[in-house]
């Protein structure tokens, strides 16, 4: 199934959709820790000196504590969820998210697009460091 947000740039955070899609995204949360800690379910990642989990979690501990989309709350401060739904509008919007990032320092996640049919699409990461993103969408009829 194709996914209904579509890159616009190079960067990753443009992107575009018919207006009037459903959208559903979710966090996707990955354990990490510096290399040298014993685990053994830990896989190492060649590009990187850390090693992550080897079976992320749909969900896990990366939680989305606030988003907004064009003028609308999606998710309010009360309520962390793993998963957001919402129909896109016409015209350039922002969708401006805070995550809830793991209880470690080197923890980290990304936000996952559900295109159906188990297939998914990545938007971006976040981490402890920097739990936020940003993403502009662009409804097009």
């Amino acid at each position: 199934m194709v996914c209904h947000l579509r890159p616009q740039s190079q960067w990753g955070d443009e992107y575009e959709a018919a207006t009037g899609d459903s959208v559903t995204l979710f966090a996707d949360h990955y354990d990490s820790r510096p290399q040298g800690l014993p685990s053994d379910y830990w896989s190492e990642d060649s590009d990187s000196s850390y090693q992550f989990a080897a079976h992320p979690k749909k969900g896990g501990r990366l939680t989305c504590l606030r988003a907004d989309y064009g003028d609308k709350e999606i998710v309010r401060r009360s309520n962390a969820v793993s998963e957001i739904t919402f129909t896109v509008e016409s015209g350039k919007k922002t969708l401006s998210l805070l995550f809830v990032v793991g209880d470690s320092p080197y923890d980290f996640g990304t936000l996952v697009e559900d295109c159906g049919d188990g297939s998914t699409h990545e938007l971006c990461g976040v981490g402890t460091g920097y739990p936020v993103a940003t993403i502009f969408i662009e409804g097009k009829p």
